[in-house]
């Protein structure tokens, strides 16, 4: 969806100079020495900075600096004509006729001037194309400080992560400068309006504990017009977070001590594998993903089988038919055959997902974001399992937060894109 373009227009104010006039971006390529591509910065981020007040000639404030951080596209500049996309580096208009002298009058008031933008650059070419357009911008607000963060990858740089905030944070800290984090403001465009690409922007300011404004509040002074809180997954607002029984029934072991199999059913990043490490740690473990096929898994099962020992099914199982491949299996052993179905919301699946391939602590297995078509393909072949499959019992597994407080703090953000 395009971009929101301003309509309304700012109260009277001083005519501004010729080079701050909207949509007269100058074709000419701006002097070589306006602003500096930082090459230390992580290598899924961009740092550009032009006036770097945090440069080793500057002292740092004895006070903590306020910083107001800007989206990019949508909020300070917008294609020309209409477009939705720009075509190149000179393709670009303030988003409205006020924002440089805004941010001039920002600059001036003692607040450092940041940008954050979500970019995708699968090719240099792109890349190098979307870089050429910062030295244009910051060569028509010249005497501005402004540093720009750009995440170009699905990663924890990227909106609504809080990545480039932190590393933002961090840059500041080893400096000698700190953050007046409670005066600190974000300004962005997607917070979740009719008509918005997505919510990143509000909830990358939630995450990070930060002021935010559309850009229709800051530079226009119109009132605030965005759902709050935010039509966004976050797994404490869950109807029945906190309420639910971490096992039903509960009133028998978990583990047994004869041979049997026992079948786990829910979708990815479910807990699955958490689960059977806390309560079956005797039992041999069967999953897909280390034994690649179907087939696999049933060999390594039929050799458990053999040597007496119980087994764990740790797969997805999600459909009656791949459910009854092991049913049969169990009856061709002469074993029994207990399934626990873990019963977590597709949304909590793909957000611990996000949770644990990003944010997961030191010590913890090394695991990928999935895509989302991971869980849709689960949610499109499930059916709920029920004990007339041949199953001796079904368990329900209800998802418990485990982890310190702090963890806790990251686990329970708006970490998927709206």
């Amino acid at each position: 969806m395009s971009k929101r373009p301003s309509t309304a227009a700012l109260p009277p104010a001083k005519r501004l100079a010729p080079i701050f006039a909207m949509g007269k971006a100058s074709t000419s390529a701006p002097p070589p020495t306006t602003g500096t591509f930082d090459h230390t910065a992580p290598p899924t981020m961009i740092h550009y900075h032009h006036l770097d007040p945090l440069a080793s000639t500057s002292e740092p404030s004895k006070d903590p600096v306020t910083i107001i951080m800007y989206d990019l596209d949508g909020t300070l500049i917008r294609p020309k004509d209409g477009r939705r996309f720009p075509k190149d580096a000179e393709d670009w208009q303030w988003w409205h006729g006020g924002v440089p002298s805004h941010l001039k009058k920002m600059a001036k008031a003692g607040n450092h001037i940041v940008v954050f933008s979500n970019q995708l650059m699968e090719t240099e070419k792109k890349k190098r194309t979307w870089k050429g357009k910062l030295p244009l911008i910051a060569a028509r607000i010249d005497d501005v400080p402004i540093r720009v963060l750009a995440a170009t990858q699905r990663d924890a740089f990227r909106k609504p992560h809080t990545g480039m905030f932190d590393y933002l944070v961090q840059l500041y800290e080893e400096k000698g400068w700190k953050i007046d984090r409670e005066k600190s403001l974000y300004v962005g465009d997607a917070a979740g309006r009719k008509g918005d690409h997505s919510n990143t922007d509000f909830t990358m300011a939630l995450n990070a504990g930060l002021n935010f404004e559309t850009p229709e509040e800051h530079f226009l002074g119109m009132g605030p017009k965005y759902p709050n809180p935010p039509a966004a997954f976050r797994p404490t607002a869950m109807k029945d977070y906190g309420n639910l029984p971490p096992i039903v029934p509960s009133n028998t072991p978990i583990a047994r001590e004869q041979a049997e199999i026992v079948l786990f059913i829910g979708p990815p990043a479910a807990g699955k594998t958490s689960f059977y490490r806390r309560h079956f740690d005797t039992y041999e473990h069967i999953n897909q993903d280390t034994l690649r096929t179907r087939d696999a898994c049933i060999r390594a099962a039929r050799r458990a089988a053999d040597e007496g020992r119980a087994i764990v099914v740790d797969n997805q199982n999600r459909d009656k038919g791949t459910r009854a491949l092991w049913v049969n299996l169990a009856k061709e052993l002469k074993l029994p055959i207990r399934a626990f179905h873990f019963k977590v919301p597709v949304d909590l699946a793909e957000h611990n997902s996000l949770y644990r391939g990003m944010y997961a602590p030191i010590g913890e297995p090394s695991r990928e974001v999935l895509p989302k078509q991971a869980f849709i393909s689960f949610s499109n072949a499930y059916d709920a399992p029920l004990k007339n499959e041949g199953f001796e019992e079904v368990r329900t597994v209800n998802f418990v937060w485990e982890g310190t407080a702090e963890q806790f703090k990251l686990w329970d953000r708006y970490l998927l894109s709206k």
